[in-house]
């Protein structure tokens, strides 16, 4: 009996203690001041869009007292929607610690598709589906679509080219021979797809997009049983435009 007295008088001891040093680590943390801001940038091998020195200016200009002020006056979440405001930002985690250091990760948007349309520097839509503009010093190695598509972002907010693209660029991304193999997408004068192969000097005519997936299997067939036999720059042309059937115009 007494021996589990004293267990609990422990118990208790130990809860108490651990109470004492929280309030104190707590009250400490009230005066801890913000000493340095450290930058942490996801996946920059294949995103370039922002440095952490660019980071650290918009954390800097954002007009929150940050830098020599405590810690806990600083609202994180306000710094993560300002630093969210840029368009290559897709996602912003603000943390602090009693070091008085200031944690900014941050993970950059990542371009799926340039679009370029005729006569414009055109633009990106990303792996949402979102428009970014173009940047001035990073341009990633994607898919290029051109042709007669919207000249701006503004213009293409309810396109449903764009809206074809995206989906069919989504598609091309996640399969391995599709990625490699089609380099460009092309809009002609009557609103149909084209395709330009990377392997091949033969021109793809898609059409429209119904059916896409069905179509391309049906290329892939080609690809497999015909092109790999007589050379794959034995046709000129290769027509997908109707589902059931692949036309082919020799040289």
């Amino acid at each position: 009996m007494m021996r589990k007295a004293a267990k609990i008088l422990i118990w208790l001891g130990l809860a108490a203690w651990f109470v004492v040093v929280m309030a104190f680590v707590s009250g400490e943390s009230e005066e801890v001041l913000c000493m340095r801001i450290e930058v942490v940038l996801q996946d920059t091998v294949n995103n370039r869009f922002v440095t952490r020195t660019e980071v650290r200016s918009l954390v800097e200009a954002s007009g929150l007292e940050i830098r020599g002020y405590p810690l806990s006056q600083i609202n994180t979440r306000n710094l993560e929607y300002l630093l969210e405001e840029n368009p290559y930002i897709g996602n912003a985690e603000v943390s602090k610690d009693i070091s008085g250091r200031l944690e900014v990760k941050v993970e950059q948007r990542q371009a799926l598709v340039r679009i370029l349309p005729d006569g414009s520097r055109g633009y990106y839509i990303d792996t949402e589906g979102k428009m970014l503009p173009l940047s001035d010093h990073f341009t990633p190695l994607i898919m290029l679509a051109t042709g007669k598509l919207p000249v701006s972002m503004k213009a293409a907010s309810s396109e449903k080219h764009l809206s074809e693209i995206y989906q069919f660029c989504t598609y091309l991304a996640d399969h391995k021979f599709w990625s490699d193999q089609v380099v460009q997408i092309y809009v002609n004068t009557a609103g149909e797809y084209e395709l330009i192969p990377r392997v091949g000097a033969h021109h793809i005519l898609l059409g429209s997009m119904d059916q896409w997936e069905k179509k391309l299997r049906n290329l892939e067939l080609l690809y497999e049983q015909g092109l790999s036999r007589y050379g794959w720059n034995t046709y000129q042309t290769i027509n997908l435009k109707y589902t059931n059937q692949v036309i082919c115009t020799k040289r």
